[in-house]
């Protein structure tokens, strides 16, 4: 692996506890619990406050890290306008929006559903759509790249891991599809091959199979992706977070802050 990518990952890590255990995190937390009433100890709340909070900004580091990762393979081009932004600005058509409604609906009711047959359809459906009415939405925009060689660009929404629930399911199936279709229209696509949408799991579990997508062509799970595309392997990836888990210097840090948060309450 790329030194330059451990030490990376090393200090994205050591500015996420930062961040999260900053004077103005704390003083949040600590007010918000302090107006709660509830049988755990208020200490212990702010404390798996932090540890929450670094969770769900853990997910946002993963983006970056695939980023600067594909960026140093050398065989791909991160889109920097609208890769990592959170504030792209699409259109979507009435009637694609209807089409991939209807789509989701189907996925769910209709017995005997060919998946894979069936989203091609869709994906060529959504590419010859002539509506001229359409939605502006801002929407964000995980990771998009373009191969040098063949040109062709692949959009990925990253998630850490195959673990949500039903609801939340569909509605990142949902998102991930009407995605694809802003780029469609944004990028001026002409046909299935020059865009190829990605919905990339960061580690290997799979929790149950997906209804909304093939799972050959447009899902990707931990070091499937790696294999696929880039030089660097999967297992260095995983084995540098393991192996910063358990960092002594990583370890004293939420030592420290378990001390001055739970015993200094």
């Amino acid at each position: 692996m790329n030194p330059d990518t451990e030490k990376y990952i090393y200090q994205a890590v050591t500015n996420l506890i930062n961040h999260s255990v900053s004077p103005k995190k704390l003083e949040a937390l600590q007010r918000k619990h302090t107006s709660k009433i509830h049988f755990i100890p208020k200490r212990y709340r702010i404390f798996g406050g932090i540890l929450q909070s670094m969770n769900i900004q853990f997910g946002n580091f993963i983006e970056e890290l695939m980023s600067l990762i594909i960026a140093d393979d050398g065989n791909y081009e991160i889109i920097t306008s609208y890769s990592g932004k959170k504030n792209n600005k699409f259109k979507l058509s009435f009637s694609n929006e209807n089409r991939i409604d209807e789509y989701i609906t189907k996925c769910q009711t209709v017995d005997g559903w060919d998946i894979a047959k069936e989203f091609n359809k869709l994906q060529n459906d959504i590419i010859l759509d002539s509506d001229t009415k359409y939605h502006t939405f801002k929407h964000d925009i995980d990771v998009l790249f373009r191969n040098k060689k063949t040109n062709i660009i692949y959009y990925l929404e990253i998630k850490y891991n195959d673990d949500h629930d039903t609801g939340k399911f569909i509605d990142i199936n949902r998102k991930f599809i009407k995605t694809y279709a802003y780029l469609v229209n944004e990028f001026n696509i002409k046909n299935t091959e020059e865009l190829v949408p990605i919905l990339f799991y960061f580690t290997n579990k799979k929790m149950k199979g997906n209804i909304y997508l093939p799972e050959k062509t447009n899902i990707r799970r931990g070091s499937k992706f790696f294999d696929e595309f880039l030089k660097v392997k999967y297992e260095d990836i995983n084995n540098c977070l393991e192996t910063l888990s358990e960092n002594t210097e990583i370890v004293k840090r939420f030592d420290d802050l378990y001390n001055k948060v739970v015993k200094g309450c």
